[in-house]
């Protein structure tokens, strides 16, 4: 009987390990300057559906047609100085860390660029 059970418990468990592996696939993976710094508002996936992103109307950083019509230096400046309700991260972050940031906002952009 026991045998019986463990058997056909290891397709179970089988399933769920290989879903969780595709769980954790489709997780976008943030550095730790991206979820010390955005995600709160951003969230791990750019698109602002977090609490707080709501609250203060974050935009969804995914938007691949609104990237196109923003450059780098906007970008830049935006972080830096703030915008709207952000609040500005000049007297936080370098300037290398602040192009960081903008090289991930780029790679959020759906459709990619």
């Amino acid at each position: 009987m026991k045998r019986r059970i463990v058997c056909s418990a290891l397709p179970l468990a089988a399933l769920l390990l290989v879903s969780g592996a595709a769980r954790s696939a489709d997780a976008p993976a943030r550095s730790e300057l991206w979820v010390a710094n955005c995600a709160k508002c951003h969230g791990l996936d750019g698109k602002a559906q977090t609490e707080e992103g709501k609250k203060k109307g974050a935009r969804d950083l995914s938007n691949g047609k609104w990237q196109r019509t923003i450059s780098d230096e906007r970008m830049i400046r935006s972080i830096t100085r703030g915008r709207d309700m952000m609040p500005a991260w000049g007297k936080v972050l370098t300037p290398e860390q602040v192009k960081e940031l903008v090289k991930e906002v780029r790679s959020l952009a759906v459709p990619p660029l």
